[in-house]
């Protein structure tokens, strides 16, 4: 059986999932304090985890899901903030490439975003990112291209226009998870994919973090049924 890791960083965005597969009963438990859920859908065997927020936490527990379980994909599930002035709060992002925006090794020849000795950028599988984008264009708005993951909380006008110069406008959303489980994926060389819905939109204007505590629980569930289209 086909066996899919579905990683959250927030409860909100766990519970949002949680709540769509309820009728799959979900058994819970628990790997080295992370709460882990596993149940069965479509023939497919999920492995839902609480990942924690940031780099540290989602590095560690992406690696413990990928030793422990060995999916054949992963997809990290979630939020972020709209890089681009075109993007409206609940549009959903599927990436293709996965960068970090506040990493600055240039001084020992590293280009800005890349980590000494690795690569530059990571990229979501295309098989798994093209199913992705066709499920969800029956729910909203899609944005394809890059999101940038950064270990502060994007909601300065200057932060946008930092991303935007450093890495030539291409960057579509910011979070802060996706980078560590780029990483985490590659090394373990399993297939992985994002899911991000907009919870605030920073390239608008200062002010969005009112916006993601208004409109986390929404963009969690709106992730969530592209999750529950797609599979």
């Amino acid at each position: 059986m086909k066996t899919v890791a579905v990683l959250t960083a927030m409860q909100q965005e766990l519970d949002a999932v949680l709540e769509l597969f309820a009728s799959a009963n979900p058994s819970k438990t628990e790997l080295y304090g992370m709460p882990v859920y596993i149940f069965e859908h479509n023939e497919i065997k999920f492995i839902l985890a609480l990942s924690g927020v940031g780099r540290t936490n989602t590095a560690l527990n992406t690696a413990l899901i990928a030793k422990e379980f060995e999916p054949n994909e992963i997809i990290n599930v979630g939020t972020a903030g709209g890089l681009q002035t075109n993007q409206k709060i609940l549009d959903i992002v599927i990436p293709k490439e996965v960068v970090a925006v506040d990493v600055d090794l240039t001084a020992l020849g590293c280009e800005y975003g890349q980590v000494l000795g690795e690569p530059k950028s990571y990229y979501t599988d295309e098989g798994i990112q093209s199913r992705l984008v066709k499920a969800a264009a029956a729910l909203t708005n899609v944005h394809t291209g890059t999101v940038g993951s950064s270990e502060a909380f994007i909601c300065q006008s200057e932060q946008v226009r930092e991303i935007h110069r450093r890495f030539n406008n291409r960057v579509v959303c910011v979070e802060m998870e996706a980078f560590s489980i780029a990483v985490v994926c590659s090394r373990f060389k399993i297939p992985f994919a994002v899911i991000r819905s907009l919870s605030d939109v920073p390239a608008s204007g200062e002010g969005n973090e009112h916006d993601f505590n208004a409109f986390l629980s929404k963009a969690s569930s709106n992730a969530a049924k592209l999750l529950l289209n797609a599979f």
